[in-house]
């Protein structure tokens, strides 16, 4: 029997953890639930799958006193990480020191223990408004720089997350689950090559929780049509949810202010994935002579992947 993978999202108070996995779960609606999110008691669980793999993410309480009562206990809090995620709040500059003690000293016991897990940070509520504050990106570049100098040992990921950007906020997750199969690099090329052969803005292959799997841009989009094209992307993460929901299996296909935007349901082995493309609409033809050749092999690569991630996670578990 395959154990779930285990994620842990740790951080201070009002970090901003709970609000991550209810933005990833509901995808939609879900700014004014996060307002009114109360303190995370203790730990709360919440399942997904990924590639068939029950996945457990585990919401740390970040108030002083649950930050404690895991510390005195890491062995039961902690152990069987599969990864940790540690959020700090960028708008808060009191409490950076204070946050990476807190990180330190969760690290203690995985560096105690020899345990070399992934490790993602994300600085958030990184919100769209704040992006051009000088003094924001000056703390997020301040704040990688002593982290990769304090903590060595472990591969690092930074991201930055914002409930005011769901893409954001998918991608963190998705890179997450990313680190467990080395038979994702397959499945990159293929998305990256296509990307090239369809001449698409984006092609981002979803699973059916709205977790990106694989995703690529083109460097070509022009500035002026940036926000269009991530209301394409957003709107397709809102759709697929619904079509889940509703239990729809049509595709959606739209053409507008020069876009054309596409939304494919795919099955492999009962499982559900969508494809994303967006695309200029003089790019159309070809697109439609050649997608139904590249979800067949799509698929023949998900088949292969889906296998393998399964494998891994026996291995993983006898370890």
């Amino acid at each position: 029997m395959v154990d779930p993978l285990k994620i842990v999202i740790a951080g201070l108070h009002n970090a901003g953890k709970t609000s991550i996995l209810t933005a990833l779960d509901k995808k939609y609606d879900f700014v004014d639930e996060v307002h009114q999110l109360k303190p995370t008691i203790k730990v709360e669980y919440r399942r997904t799958s990924f590639l068939g793999r029950e996945t457990v993410f585990w919401d740390m309480g970040g108030q002083e006193k649950y930050r404690r009562l895991y510390l005195s206990r890491p062995g039961v809090y902690f152990a069987g990480t599969n990864l940790l995620i540690y959020t700090i709040d960028i708008q808060d500059r009191e409490k950076f020191d204070e946050s990476l003690e807190y990180l330190a000293t969760i690290l203690d016991f995985f560096i105690e223990n020899e345990i070399n897990i992934p490790l993602i940070v994300t600085f958030h509520k990184y919100d769209p408004k704040l992006r051009n504050y000088d003094q924001i990106n000056e703390d997020i570049e301040m704040l990688r720089e002593k982290i990769k100098e304090m903590f060595t040992s472990f591969n690092i990921l930074f991201q930055q997350t914002s409930i005011y950007d769901i893409i954001s906020i998918v991608q963190l997750i998705s890179y997450g689950l990313s680190v467990f199969d080395g038979k994702f690099f397959e499945l990159s090329l293929y998305m990256e090559t296509s990307l090239d052969k369809f001449s698409c803005s984006s092609l981002i292959l979803f699973d059916k929780n709205g977790i990106i799997i694989s995703e690529y841009y083109a460097d070509t989009l022009k500035p002026e049509l940036y926000f269009d094209f991530l209301d394409k992307i957003k709107e397709h993460i809102y759709l697929l949810k619904r079509m889940d929901e509703e239990e729809q299996e049509q595709n959606f296909f739209t053409i507008d202010k020069g876009f054309l935007s596409y939304l494919h349901r795919i099955e492999v082995q009962e499982r559900v994935y969508y494809v994303s493309i967006v695309l200029s609409d003089q790019e159309k033809k070809e697109f439609m002579e050649n997608f139904s050749p590249f979800v067949e092999k799509l698929k023949k690569i998900l088949k292969s992947l889906d296998a393998s991630f399964y494998t891994q996670g026996q291995e993983l578990d006898t370890l």
